[in-house]
Parts: structure tokens; C-alpha cells; sequence
């Protein structure tokens, strides 16, 4: 089964030159998490979450190194944020006008549209992240998403067959 019989299609998307800002507003009003980045060609150039927002409001010791899988591992207190409105206010007029350009994660990993739905699966557990689906490669233009939910409904279907004793393809 290939990445495409999962994904979203109508994916809402944020270009470079968008600010923090305007794209939590566009998280709010379309209730998602994270949004591909694109360019003029609708080329994926990056790829910005939620995660990426909370992960810059971590004190700087917390967030030393280059990802944020380390912080999976790490057990972080988030006591120093209660009470700590004046200090995240601070962080956040710091954060928000800033562009896509300056926080977004570069060069999201991507699948094709005809790869595996299990191979997109193994990179979304692997980079905790949604997944731009891309034409190619190469001029990496983005076609879709998929994320758990699309996933999610993809192996409903499956057991959903399973159940009824039909045989499933890949």
C-alpha cells in the first residue's frame, strides 16, 4: 500500500517568509500541529510544529544540541514555567515575529507518493513528525501529508478487512 492512499491533500501549508505568529494562527484555525513549508514551487524547504514553538521556550541548558529527539530522553522539570508568565511573555515577543526561514526544521525528511505505507510509517516513528509526500525527490513538491490520523485510518481499514477475513495487499 503506498504512502498516497494515506495522506492528506489538502494540506495547509506556510511559506518562508511567514512569521511564528501568523502560522500558530493558522494552527488555531485549522486545529493542526505542524505545517510543510514550501516554497514558490510548492517545494517542501521545511517543515514547523508546535513542538518546535515549546521546544524554544525551554531554557537554553535544556535545549543544547541540534535535536529535539534528545529531549525525549531527558526528564525536564517544567516547574520553572509556573509562575513564570513574565519570563515566557519575554520568550514569546522574541519567538513570534520571527520567519519560517529562522525556525522551521530544513530539508524535512520526505516520502514519495509511491513508497510504502510502511516505510512512511517506520520514518514518522523514527522523527516523531508528520510526514510531507512529495512527487520526487528531487523537486520535492509536495502532493500531501500524512500524519497519525491518516495513518491511523489506513489500519483501521486494514483490520477492518483483517476482520472480515479479506486478504490485504501492499
Amino acid at each position: 500500500m503506498p504512502c498516497n492512499d494515506a495522506m492528506i491533500e489538502d494540506v495547509v501549508t506556510a511559506r518562508p517568509n511567514q512569521t511564528v505568529s501568523e502560522v500558530l494562527e493558522l494552527f488555531s484555525k485549522y486545529n493542526i500541529r505542524s505545517v510543510p513549508i514550501v516554497d514558490e514551487n510548492r517545494s517542501v524547504v521545511g517543515l514547523f510544529s508546535f513542538s518546535h514553538l515549546l521546544y524554544s521556550l525551554l531554557p537554553v541548558p535544556a535545549t543544547l544540541g541540534d535535536h529535539m529527539m534528545r529531549l525525549k530522553h531527558m526528564d525536564i522539570s517544567l516547574d520553572h514555567l509556573l509562575g513564570a508568565s513574565p519570563w515566557v511573555a519575554k520568550r514569546l515577543n522574541i519567538i513570534l515575529p520571527k520567519t519560517m526561514e529562522e525556525v522551521m526544521l530544513k530539508n524535512p525528511v520526505c516520502v514519495r507518493v509511491d513508497s510504502p505505507i510502511r516505510e512512511g510509517i517506520r520514518l514518522m516513528v523514527k522523527y516523531d513528525s508528520p510526514l510531507p509526500v512529495v512527487e520526487d525527490e528531487k523537486n520535492r513538491k509536495l502532493v500531501g501529508l500524512i500524519s497519525s490520523q491518516s495513518v491511523l485510518g489506513v489500519l483501521t481499514e486494514i483490520a477492518s478487512h483483517l476482520e472480515k477475513g479479506k486478504e490485504v495487499h501492499e
